[in-house]
């Protein structure tokens, strides 16, 4: 889109209520008047694409080139290949029809406008546009240009009806009204309602009267002379004159206050650039598909408190939030009243000079603040963010393809972030204050949940969310990121069927419980799971399949079920296989005993650095269980109980990939024996800073593969010997 290039120019649109109010007539001597007074350049443009040649017969003009022969040329439009479409009138002003005839209705479309009224307001000091009355598409792109919009009604109650609705219509919209100027038309005609009633009833003032002047107006459109010109003293005339005059004052008052201390209407949002002694944005790439909205200026911040406190006293948000909104349709309605509200509201605010697209922006964040999570929402409706990390009210991170970005968006203060991490927990069944100040929780669709608070928080309330993705990541998926090579896949398949018991490991967020869901859907069909997690995150494919959930104490500190006595109850429930989404504790020992009690083809994650970590690891949170334990037997029960640990790492470009498959192989002396099947091998980056590597098998096969052929499973033992073509990943 063609820029801007003179923002002192002033686009005003001319709109109807209905039909019957010499719009038309209007917008043309508007025009020749603005010429008079100002003797600056004027360009009347006729986008009522409705009808066909109207201002051509007022103006006396022939029908020539129309906005229609500028389509296909609007990739090169310039000032002077735009003036060459324009006709030019005796009065000084120049004229350019949208159609000429109406075989090229439907055109024009809103890009086209977009494109061509920015490189007229380079060429004209006052564009005038004469606009259709519904509310299509095109009209709303040439209102979004506009710096004015005159709506002209006439005093009697069908037309001012109509022009109410029209208001109401603007207010939807989330047009600022003050740009909405009430043009009242045959002001003086016997028996109109007089101009307080008019007033009262449209609840805005009327900005211009323009007298009943049949004579004029008549004699003027049957010579195709503008009453402007054929009668210029007319009652008529004189009307339209104030109105330019009032119009000429208004632009000064606004060049004088654009020159001055005050930014330009329509500018109150900051540009997102960093305020002195801030830290500059980390903002994605152009790559990258997120989309990060500017920072909201001060004033802004103070308009949204100050229409959420009003909205507080006409709503009782508190109840709505709890109760109401528990039902979808309920909810709905709720959304609906009080997005209501907030137009009203803000409709009512005639200080507020932004535009309709801020105005639009402005209510969404003010009913998501109301009802929902505030700056978060955006976050969570887009599913390329997977985890959101609020560090106190003025610093929102997000996590994209595994890389951080520091967002543009903040709370009002730290108080609404805390009645947000409050409107979280308490449809759980949770409460987050100073005697409870750290919370754990999952949302309805599982994404994962923890907040902390002041005291234990300094710098103000903490939350992050991790996402649960809507869409369950396959092997293919990840040997097309390059997360995962066939032949591992493969292997970890094997694995699976041949009963071994797996550990995944890795560091936060390296995509565990990703590829524990990849390598649980290689468990057969006919197999019982039982899964146990802290949040149910695994999405299992089978059908046989038992779900447990840790719990975590209630408001009065009772009633806690942690993984360990879920793993213990497990044992009684006839599994085939345990899978447990992650062990950090005593945990462990109980599961190591249940692997080496018959309940092998068991999987589970780790936190590790590494799969020798992933021994130490293990060591260590079994000496947690109380169990005064030698370290002789904790690796005996090792060994005896893992066989494959598959070892995952996140990469600076924000990459996972499995580094290493790992088989515990035995014990030599008192050290545990491990033998590298499979490895990551990074040869580099590239120019766009992506990690480029290579998977590469060992050339050590597992030593369980002999035993594989009295399973009937096949194995093609190729896949273990080093490629003399590699594969590289991109």
């Amino acid at each position: 889109m063609v820029k801007d290039k003179r923002s002192e120019a002033r686009v005003i649109s001319i709109l109807g209520s209905k039909g019957g109010v010499r719009q038309t007539i209007i917008a043309a001597n508007l025009a020749i008047s603005l010429k008079e007074e100002t003797q600056k350049r004027v360009a009347l443009v006729d986008l009522d694409l409705q009808v066909a040649g109207e201002i051509a017969l007022l103006l006396n003009l022939p029908l020539r080139r129309s906005l229609v022969d500028l389509v296909p040329l609007l990739d090169r439009l310039d000032a002077s290949l735009v003036k060459g479409y324009l006709s030019p009138h005796e009065s000084g002003i120049d004229l350019l029809y949208g159609i000429s005839s109406l075989t090229q209705r439907g055109q024009i479309k809103p890009s086209h406008i977009e494109n061509f009224l920015p490189v007229l307001r380079s060429i004209y000091d006052y564009i005038i546009v004469n606009t259709e009355k519904s509310f299509t598409n095109t009209l709303i792109a040439a209102l979004d240009h506009s710096d004015l919009i005159l709506l002209i009604t006439t005093a009697d109650l069908l037309s001012l009806n109509d022009t109410k609705q029209t208001l109401k219509v603007f207010q939807t919209l989330h047009f600022p009204l003050p740009m909405i100027k009430v043009l009242l038309n045959m002001s003086n005609i016997k028996g109109a309602i007089n101009t307080q009633k008019v007033e009262s009833y449209l609840g805005q003032e009327i900005f211009g009267h323009i007298p009943y002047d049949t004579a004029a107006v008549v004699s003027s459109v049957n010579e195709g002379i503008p009453a402007m010109i054929s009668a210029p003293r007319s009652h008529f005339s004189n009307g339209i004159r104030e109105i330019a005059l009032t119009l000429i004052q208004e632009n000064k008052r606004y060049l004088t206050a654009k020159k001055g201390l005050f930014a330009e209407v329509g500018e109150l949002l900051a540009t997102a650039r960093p305020k002195k002694g801030e830290a500059s944005p980390v903002l994605p790439t152009e790559e990258e598909v997120v989309e990060i909205k500017p920072r909201w200026d001060e004033a802004v911040i103070e308009i949204k408190s100050a229409i959420h406190k009003r909205l507080l006293e006409e709503i009782d948000l508190k109840s709505l939030d709890l109760k109401e909104t528990q039902d979808p349709k309920k909810r709905e309605q709720v959304r609906e009243t009080t997005k209501r509200a907030i137009e009203k509201i803000l409709a009512q605010k005639a200080d507020i000079t932004l535009s309709r697209s801020d105005r639009t922006r402005l209510v969404l964040e003010i009913l998501d603040e109301a009802l929902g999570l505030g700056p978060l929402e955006d976050f969570l409706r887009d599913t390329t963010i997977t985890e959101i990390m609020v560090n106190g009210k003025d610093k929102i991170y997000i996590e994209q393809k595994g890389k951080l970005y520091l967002s543009n968006k903040r709370f009002v203060s730290n108080d609404q972030l805390l009645g947000i991490i409050r409107r979280i927990v308490a449809p759980l069944g949770r409460r987050i204050d100073e005697s409870s100040p750290m919370v754990d929780a999952r949302l309805k669709d599982g994404s994962r949940v923890n907040a902390i608070i002041p005291p234990l928080a300094v710098q103000g309330p903490m939350l992050t969310i991790r996402k649960f993705p809507g869409k369950r990541l396959t092997a293919e998926d990840w040997i097309k990121l390059g997360s995962l090579h066939s032949d591992i896949v493969e292997f970890i398949r094997i694995c699976v069927q041949a009963r071994q018991n797996i550990i995944i490991s890795g560091g936060t967020s390296s995509g565990k419980t990703t590829l524990l869901n990849i390598a649980s859907s290689f468990i057969p069909q006919d197999e019982r799971i039982v899964t146990i997690e802290d949040s149910a995150e695994l999405k299992l494919e089978q059908e046989h399949i038992v779900t447990l959930e840790s719990r975590p104490p209630n408001i009065e500190g009772k009633g806690a079920v942690p993984i360990r006595q879920l793993v213990i109850n497990s044992l009684r429930m006839r599994p085939d296989r345990i899978v447990i989404g992650e062990c950090r504790g005593g945990e462990a020992l109980d599961m190591l005993q249940a692997m080496n009690t018959g309940h092998d083809g068991s999987l589970t994650t780790i936190h590790a650095n590494s799969p020798r970590d992933v021994l130490s690891r293990l060591e260590t949170m079994v000496l947690m269980a109380g169990m005064e334990l030698p370290i002789r037997a904790i690796r005996d029960q090792v060994v005896a109980a893992i066989d494959i640990i598959v070892h995952l790492a996140r990469f600076l470009d924000g990459s996972r990939r499995v580094v290493k498959v790992t088989e515990v192989t035995g014990m030599e002396g008192d050290i545990i024996t491990l033998a590298d099947i499979f490895k990551f091998k990074q040869i580099g980056v590239d120019e766009k800073g992506k990690v480029l590597g290579e998977f590469q098998a060992t050339g050590v096969a597992p030593n369980f593969a002999e035993t594989l052929e009295v399973l009937g499973i096949s194995l093609d033992r190729s896949i273990f010997q080093p490629p003399k073509e590699r594969v590289r990943t991109k």
